[in-house]
């Protein structure tokens, strides 16, 4: 059922692994690199269209100071943490909560529902986007201070 592990295939497995392993996080990553360079790459650049080759100069952390000092993403950032810290405690407490629950206590629907909770994984996030949003603005939390 389950693939078998790396340390018990064939040394032709093994050894193809440890070549298309980093060569798989690197195409895995690479929109993040590019994120990432674009980043420390002058103002300039962008404006004259150069968005893929080589920076005529890196402009270090120019481009983060000027983003802090001319926008409210502070005020932002600090939003983003006082709603997601408290969900991701929330959710990863209720989480074992119920994982502690379906494991120990065994009653009639108990695969059932812990199959309902693995199918809820499935469900991509964009599906949900626009019923959260609906739902967002129907309860007047949208664009509130």
């Amino acid at each position: 059922m389950f693939p078998t592990p790396i340390d018990r295939a064939s040394p032709w497995v093994r050894q193809g692994y440890k070549v298309l392993l980093p060569i798989a996080l690197i195409v895995w990553l690479l929109p993040l690199i590019g994120i990432a360079i674009t980043s420390i790459r002058p103002a300039s650049d962008l404006a004259s269209g150069n968005y893929f080759g080589i920076p005529s100069h890196f402009a270090g952390i120019e481009n983060y100071t000027k983003v802090f000092q001319d926008s409210n993403i502070g005020y932002y950032i600090l939003n983003s943490f006082k709603v997601t810290i408290p969900t991701v405690i929330g959710a990863v407490g209720l989480s074992c909560l119920t994982g502690f629950a379906l494991a120990v206590y065994k009653f009639k629907g108990n695969l059932i529902l812990f199959f309902l909770f693995v199918a809820g994984n499935f469900i991509p996030f964009q599906i949900m986007m626009v019923p959260v949003r609906d739902m967002t603005l129907r309860a007047g939390l949208y664009d509130t201070t």
